[in-house]
């Protein structure tokens, strides 16, 4: 058993670091260069860093507006929680997509 304490505390403290790394990163990671980077991106600047990893994007299509993204995430400023988003991704002439998101309805 003694073999054993120091290999879960050093799992335990890389799943620390981890978890506190994640935010910081977000920002470095999820970027405009990608569509799904820039929505990510968007979803960290709305104060969701954690969600901005987890979030499910689903490309439903295109148009004039952009690439339409279906994105679900936890939302835990909502009442509902769970927040779906229609966001459309298109990229701009400086060669980095922008975003416009919303809740559709």
């Amino acid at each position: 058993m003694k073999k054993k304490t120091p290999i879960i505390l050093s799992i335990l403290a890389a799943l620390i670091v981890i978890l506190i790394a994640l935010p910081v990163l977000s920002p470095v990671v999820f970027t405009g260069a990608s569509e799904k980077g820039a929505i990510r991106h968007e979803i960290y600047k709305r104060g969701y860093p954690y969600q901005s990893y987890f979030a499910v994007l689903h490309k439903e299509g295109d148009n004039e507006s952009g690439n339409l993204y279906y994105v679900n995430w936890l939302d835990w400023k909502d009442k509902t929680g769970q927040t779906p988003h229609l966001c459309y991704s298109k990229k701009s002439s400086d060669g980095k997509y922008k975003v416009d998101c919303g809740t559709g309805s």
